[in-house]
């Protein structure tokens, strides 16, 4: 698999082309008849990543072409960020006590996310995506600086506990990276523990 590769699919036959993977899931982008992409023809788009397990991709998809991203696309995309990060079962959003905020710290302090902005998507009651919040830090933040902000953000529109946390990659909004606030699965299941 390579980052920019365009694949054949075997079910659809429009081609798709790698803007991010690691061992869990593979993102990728959609051409379509109108020979546009999805998401690099979109980068000050909302957008969420089409995204499938990589052992499937791997066993389902024919490399046709090698097309490496941009500098523009790779400063949108940023395929070099995290897929997903702050994956605990130790606490719950909306119930993070003494020694959870201590384990925290201990767990994601020295962890760095080499951005200056984000967007964090939290969910409601319902399950259901709520409006995105961005961050902003002049320096890389901190696992943890994220976590603390991610958790503000979720207690304002879901008072009910979790079962864990995560931060999982979303795709783009207007350009910025965005994540969705989860659980320790997470919502496409992808990661069991």
């Amino acid at each position: 698999m390579k980052l920019g590769g365009i694949y054949k699919v075997e079910l659809d036959g429009r081609p798709v082309r790698i803007i991010g993977f690691d061992k869990y899931e593979t993102f990728y982008d959609c051409l379509w008849e109108n020979n546009k992409w999805s998401f690099s023809d979109n980068l000050k788009s909302k957008c969420s990543f089409y995204r499938m397990p990589t052992d499937l991709f791997k066993t389902n998809f024919k490399l046709i072409e090698l097309k490496p991203l941009t500098e523009t696309e790779q400063n949108c995309l940023r395929p070099d960020l995290p897929m997903r990060f702050g994956r605990t079962k130790e606490v719950n959003w909306n119930e993070f006590n003494s020694s959870g905020i201590k384990k925290l710290k201990s767990l994601y302090s020295d962890q760095k996310i080499n951005i200056e902005s984000i967007i964090l998507v939290p969910y409601g009651p319902k399950g259901g995506a709520k409006r995105g919040v961005k961050i902003e830090n002049k320096n890389a933040f901190t696992v943890l600086e994220i976590i603390e902000k991610a958790k503000k953000i979720q207690e304002e529109v879901n008072e009910n506990p979790s079962n864990g946390i995560g931060i999982y990659r979303c795709g783009i909004q207007k350009g910025i990276p965005s994540y969705y606030i989860g659980e320790y699965i997470d919502k496409a299941n992808f990661l069991n523990e």
